[in-house]
């Protein structure tokens, strides 16, 4: 695969994710799952380009971007769970119910 497809192909999931985020914005597992599916293309580009330029700061940016990845997931995941626990929902909408 041309670097060029790859790059296209990731922009092109990225359209569709954002797409998808103001589709479904009443799920929050659907825009936990696109959020990180945006992340990740972005990664893909990233990645592209550094092999393409031989950069070695960007391989850094690519781990560390994909290290808070799996961190805003795993943590809003289990908010989600605990949330779902309590209220029995997971709708956006239930959502403003909640009090500080």
């Amino acid at each position: 695969m041309t670097h060029e497809l790859i790059s296209t192909t990731s922009i092109l999931i990225i359209l569709i994710s954002i797409c998808s985020i103001l589709l479904n914005f009443r799920n929050l597992i659907i825009l936990l799952i696109t959020i990180e599916i945006i992340l990740l293309a972005l990664c893909l580009i990233l990645s592209t380009h550094t092999h393409t330029l031989l950069l070695t700061l960007s391989t850094i940016i690519i781990l560390q971007i994909l290290t808070i990845a799996a961190a805003e997931t795993a943590i809003g995941l289990s908010i989600l769970i605990t949330y779902y626990r309590t209220r029995g929902t997971i709708t956006l909408k239930s959502l403003s119910l909640l009090r500080g």
